[in-house]
């Protein structure tokens, strides 16, 4: 029986071991579970003259101990608990708490990642006079993120000697990745950000980019560890893989001397090929419209996201901000605070309350209605000489016009200096404080300008040319240097192609092409006679000369036919006689007119001339034939 009952008694000691509450007395436990109470536990006050320390610790190496208050009440500064971040009061204190109410409790309380024990130490001390309900406070332990660091082990393409990728559009490029785990990786889970809104899960990324430009890429590892976030724990370092991917060249320039060529002409090509520099556009947006209502104190923000800088970037001189402008108008600038913020909450004043009194900020509109005025631009910049309320002043805005602000650019009342450390993305906001009732007005629109030296070099670049030329042809009949001259042998359309290599390993290629006519392939023209005509005029038909020009041609349909007085009107094409199935020489007895013939292929101003004479002669001379005798001997023998 006694066997029995001590069986019973260690079994129920484990439970309470496991979970079991603990009243506030001088001790160390090591639990993640249970009820903290003060010395009185669930339903007694605490006592007098009370000077406890009790550190609770996690009952398992590595995690972290949590109490969460439901209930707290002690004597106001005369019953004071200190809690501690560690297993002694050595440790950092978190803070004193005493009283009662929301305010005096101290919430939820949890061990810091910093701290290697897990351990909260709580120390309680209260005086003889009086005391109270305590507290009650729920146990538990969460496990902390270990410490991961996600690291690149291979690329192909590898990096170049300044550690950036570069590849072309559409080249395949796979990263291999891992991490190291400061505890276990086992379930481990990863993620490639390609930074251009697309990701690729898994260890090693197959992947390639359409457009020219910068992408950083990033690998996100996260482990199974769900209790100080239910997403898991992940890394917190960057790896920050810059890739760049070519621009094309400009090949403006790169042409024919001419697009089209008669048979047997020569044509120079010119090759060029300009490469085009990427420069990351890291201009920060500009805010929308944002109405400014009368308000007696009433606070207004407008804010712009910044999201291209790299992400450890800080400001670290004011000179870095060149300038931070305001589109808007307002009716009484002496309302006005307007400050800048930081995406860490640091503020800097731009313009500060009171100040400028009743003088408008652009044409604003002072007619008591929400109708919007008309915006002016002010930008606060270290290089003002002048604060705004002190600028000088124009006649602007309406119901009544009155003095305005002139638009420029105006030195901060606050120092720029207040901002040194913020990060330079994130969220930006101009934040406005309408200090007094009535007048109201608009910010239109803000931005904010940085220096662009801010930018990593490695974001933009300019590809170099590693070699540039056309590609060989046999009609290529010269070179020199990025220029051919070319002489087909061939009639149709005949192409060249300027090849270019940079030095990201990226070939483009600019095609000139040009059409070469058909050969005017006619024949040669016969001389015209005219015999003993009588007397002039003498009227020729030249067209009868159409036939044997166009006799051997392999494309007659196409050849044009025009008849000249001159060789110099036949290649210039002008003065073509008018009518020449009937055409009234200048010819003589004995001397002959010479007609020169220009035969084109359609009217492309491929042509051949040929010549023929126009010739008027005597009647001919027939003189008589003397009479012809046959003997019938053969052989003139006689016989």
């Amino acid at each position: 029986m006694k066997k029995f009952l001590l069986n019973i008694t260690l079994l129920l000691s484990s439970l309470l071991a496991f979970s079991q509450d603990v009243n506030m007395q001088t001790a160390t436990v090591s639990q993640c579970g249970g009820v903290f109470y003060d010395s009185g536990g669930s339903a007694g006050n605490y006592g007098n003259d009370e000077s406890f320390i009790l550190t609770i610790c996690p009952d398992v190496p590595g995690q972290q101990v949590q109490l969460d208050f439901v209930a707290f009440s002690t004597q106001i500064t005369s019953d004071v608990m200190t809690i501690y971040d560690g297993d002694s009061t050595a440790a950092n204190p978190f803070g004193t708490f005493s009283g009662g109410g929301a305010a005096a409790n101290p919430g939820f309380v949890s061990a810091t990642p910093n701290n290697p024990t897990g351990c909260l130490t709580i120390e309680f001390v209260s005086d003889g006079s009086a005391n109270t309900t305590g507290w009650e406070a729920n146990i538990s332990c969460y496990e902390p993120c270990q410490t991961i660091v996600s690291q690149l082990d291979s690329s192909s393409p590898a990096p170049n000697g300044d550690g950036y990728i570069r590849v072309c559009p559409g080249d395949p490029i796979t990263l291999n990745g891992s991490a190291n785990f400061s505890v276990d990786g086992t379930g481990a889970t990863y993620e490639w950000d390609l930074g251009d809104g697309n990701t690729v899960s898994g260890q090693t990324a197959t992947f390639s980019y359409a457009t020219p430009g910068v992408y950083i890429v990033n690998l996100n590892v996260t482990d199974t560890n769900t209790d100080p976030d239910p997403a898991g724990c992940s890394n917190t370092n960057l790896i920050n893989q810059v890739i760049q991917v070519s621009t094309e060249p400009d090949f403006t320039g790169t042409g024919a001397s001419a697009s089209s060529a008669c048979f047997g002409e020569q044509v120079t090509l010119t090759g060029v090929a300009n490469q085009v520099e990427f420069i990351n556009d890291c201009t920060p947006p500009v805010s929308g419209t944002t109405f400014l209502p009368d308000g007696s104190g009433a606070t207004y923000q407008t804010c712009v996201t910044v999201d291209c800088y790299e992400s450890s970037l800080t400001l670290t001189d004011i000179n870095q901000i060149v300038a931070i402008c305001v589109n808007m108008e307002h009716s009484y600038m002496g309302d006005l605070d307007i400050n800048i913020i930081s995406p860490n909450g640091q503020t800097a004043v731009l313009k500060g309350y009171p100040g400028g009194n009743g003088t408008y900020l652009g044409g604003a509109n002072d007619d008591g209605s929400n109708t919007p005025g008309v915006g002016a631009d002010y930008c606060f910049s270290s290089t003002g000489t002048v604060t705004l309320e002190n600028g000088p002043t124009i006649i602007a805005g309406s119901n009544p016009p009155s003095n305005s602000i002139t638009p420029g650019t105006y030195l901060p009342e606050g120092n720029l200096s207040d901002l040194l450390g913020s990060p330079l993305n994130g969220d930006w906001c101009i934040e406005i404080i309408d200090n007094l009732s009535i007048d109201n007005g608009y910010i239109f629109s803000w931005s904010i300008e940085f220096d662009p030296t801010l930018q990593p070099p490695e974001y933009s670049f300019t590809p170099v040319t590693v070699s540039e030329a056309w590609d060989p042809d046999p009609s290529i009949v010269s070179t020199s240097g990025n220029d051919i001259t070319v002489q087909p042998s061939t009639p149709g359309q005949h192409c060249y192609t300027y090849r270019v290599l940079n030095d990201f390993g990226c070939e483009y290629t600019e095609t000139v092409c040009i059409d070469v006519y058909p050969e005017v392939d006619n024949g040669e023209p016969d001389d015209l006679y005219m015999c003993n005509p009588g007397a002039p005029p003498y009227i020729f038909d030249l067209t009868v000369n159409d036939a044997p020009i166009l006799a051997p041609s392999a494309i007659p349909s196409d050849l044009v036919i025009t008849y000249y007085e001159t060789q110099a009107d036949a290649d210039a094409d002008t003065n073509p006689i008018a009518t020449p199935d009937a055409y009234t020489t200048t010819a003589t007895l004995g001397n002959p007119q010479t007609i020169y013939v220009r035969v084109e292929y359609l009217n492309t101003d491929c042509y051949e001339t040929e010549s023929f004479t126009l010739n008027i002669t005597a009647q001919p001379t027939i003189n008589p034939a003397p009479d012809m005798e046959l003997c019938d001997d053969p052989s003139n023998d006689g016989v």
